[in-house]
């Protein structure tokens, strides 16, 4: 819960996109990927999925941030005080409405889970069938091959355009 809660709050933190500073939105964007990655964690109960999601992302999250230094080096930083205000007002709200969308699921869940247990003891069930995943499982395969062709083939790309032009992408001024 506090996870999705940390995402929502970096969601809401730009309120006035044009007076933010580039190098404040790669930071925000690198706290939501580690957030992000965390919670499929928690999700899959597979932490390779999240480890290769957070390899890619942060990978591209690199050259972003290569880019919005080249764009925006003198620039500087400014915090207003009604972004201040605004944040505190949607961040308040945040916390009521997760507070109330908390106890519902409360309730929820231990409902959920007194039937679970009752139906697992009625069946005799073996926990650990349920929860044991692999990474490469029929049903996870087409996401594995479309994931492995996808960045190949980009890696590919990128190979024959450096080659081609015979120029890296970006040419330092020195």
């Amino acid at each position: 819960m506090y996870l999705n809660l940390f995402m929502f709050i970096i969601i809401l933190i730009p309120s006035n996109l044009i007076s933010f500073h580039p190098l404040i939105f790669s930071l925000m964007l690198t706290f939501y990927i580690i957030l992000m990655s965390l919670v499929m964690n928690l999700i899959n109960s597979n932490y390779w999925y999240s480890y290769i999601l957070f390899l890619i992302m942060i990978g591209g999250l690199m050259i972003l941030f290569m880019y919005f230094t080249s764009i925006a080096s003198d620039n500087l930083m400014n915090f207003n005080l009604n972004f201040i205000k605004y944040f505190f007002l949607k961040f308040i709200l945040l916390m009521i409405f997760f507070f109330y969308n908390y106890i519902i699921k409360i309730k929820k869940y231990l409902w959920d889970y007194f039937l679970e247990i009752f139906s697992i003891m009625n069946k005799n069930f073996n926990l650990m069938d349920l929860t044991a995943k692999n990474l490469y499982m029929d049903f996870s395969m087409d996401l594995n091959m479309f994931m492995i062709i996808y960045l190949f083939m980009t890696m590919i790309s990128c190979v024959l355009l450096c080659m081609k032009i015979m120029l890296p992408f970006r040419q330092l001024n020195c």
